[in-house]
């Protein structure tokens, strides 16, 4: 199993915002930050938007930063809002015309989801906070603090 790159990218900036909760960012600054395309960023920081975990602010003085505070912006209900599914096989997003001929038959669809579960379960115990950087490792990695 494996996050896209979107979703990947998508905890990068919300770990990024935790490091200075007073200035505003950009987009430009996070796409140079992490050598990505304006425009990827751009689709990035809309998604989180739109999910409230992001605050926009157009014009001159505009940027964004967090729209919440890190200890309630969960890591397990991120990933549900910026992965297109979690079909871990085929069989497991139920269309048609991938029709397997053991399913039904078959238990590892049935483990899988077990799996997938646990998954979730596990990482609804970390909100942003458990995982945003320290100031040692803000410094570390080129961000001043």
């Amino acid at each position: 199993m494996e996050l896209t790159s979107f979703t990947d990218y998508s905890l990068r900036v919300l770990i990024y915002l935790t490091h200075d909760r007073e200035r505003l960012s950009s987009i430009d600054e996070l796409a140079e930050f992490y050598g990505l395309s304006r425009h990827h960023v751009a689709k990035i920081v809309k998604r989180l938007a739109d999910l409230g975990y992001l605050e926009t602010l157009r014009g001159k003085n505009g940027g964004l930063r967090l729209g919440a505070e890190p200890e309630s912006i969960n890591i397990a209900e991120v990933i549900k809002g910026t992965e297109p599914h979690f079909n871990l096989v085929e069989c497991m997003g139920g269309a048609s015309d991938t029709a397997c001929m053991i399913d039904g038959h078959c238990k590892l669809k049935g483990a899988l989801a077990v799996a997938r579960s646990h998954f979730f379960k596990h990482l609804a115990e970390y909100s942003l906070a458990d995982v945003a950087l320290t100031e040692d490792s803000s410094r570390a990695v080129g961000l001043d603090v």
